[in-house]
């Protein structure tokens, strides 16, 4: 028996695709729910998270209201970005550019921006009628209480480390190594490489499969918007060979809703 709750726990992890979606696993929870480090509010009574009071809440950055919604940004690229980029580098060692934390390559730059523009284009209204919905507006901007535009601007700058958190997990480490990863326990450093061509096929429908669980409990358009955005985001990123592309739509596109809620708001 006990050798069998062993293998349970054991066996995957000697499989690097096994390693590869248990190490998502772990830094996806210490994040926590929506990125609310819940694990630090155990921890310190004064965390209450992102979207939280700002009045009734502890401020840590000394001169910033916002400092709880920036913290979990920053924490979410420091976790689900890091930890996996130490497990790219030392255990799989290959490096970080083949799962698509550097810049398109040269002969791809242009299919890059052409990509990223019609996402842009297609996504656009989608995210204006996200800031006229009612559940929408109750969630977005996390912090609203700006006395001006400079104010909004900067909050909405610290935004960016969000989507880079939330665009490498799933399309970056996920994504590509499933594609890079052998299975089994060959070693991983000779897989891959960047000048390969990745068919869109079942693999895609993993990192799927996480990112629309990630957003459970989110409001329904942005649920059911996981359905156009997965598939989408995933043909650009392995077509350009980079996430940059679309974390920069996706921040982009989360900035025009937010502004738009809060000039409603």
């Amino acid at each position: 028996m006990a050798s069998l709750i062993w293998n349970a726990f054991a066996g995957p992890l000697r499989d690097p695709k096994g390693l590869l979606l248990g190490s998502a696993i772990v830094a996806l929870m210490l994040w926590g729910y929506h990125g609310n480090l819940e694990l630090l509010g155990m921890l310190w009574d004064g965390w209450a998270g992102p979207g939280s009071d700002p009045s009734a809440r502890a401020r840590i950055i000394p001169g910033i209201a916002w400092d709880q919604e920036w913290l979990s940004f920053w924490a979410g690229a420091l976790l689900v970005v890091g930890i996996p980029a130490i497990m790219i580098r030392y255990v799989f060692k290959l490096p970080l550019r083949e799962f698509g934390l550097g810049l398109p390559p040269r002969g791809l730059r242009r299919l890059a921006l052409m990509t990223a523009a019609v996402l842009f284009v297609a996504s656009f209204g989608a995210f204006y009628q996200y800031g006229n919905d009612p559940a929408m507006a109750s969630t977005y901007p996390f912090f609203r209480d700006f006395d001006g535009v400079g104010q909004f601007v900067v909050y909405e700058l610290g935004y960016l480390p969000f989507f880079l958190a939330i665009e490498f997990i799933f399309r970056g480490y996920l994504l590509f190594g499933l594609y890079l990863l052998p299975t089994g326990q060959a070693p991983a450093g000779n897989a891959g490489g960047m000048g390969q061509r990745y068919p869109l096929d079942w693999r895609i429908l993993v990192p799927m499969l996480a990112y629309t669980a990630w957003h459970l409990g989110k409001p329904l358009p942005e649920l059911w918007g996981t359905l156009f955005w997965g598939p989408a985001a995933s043909a650009i990123v392995l077509a350009t060979r980079s996430i940059w592309p679309v974390v920069i739509v996706h921040w982009l596109l989360n900035v025009w809703m937010d502004l738009v809620i809060w000039q409603q708001w």
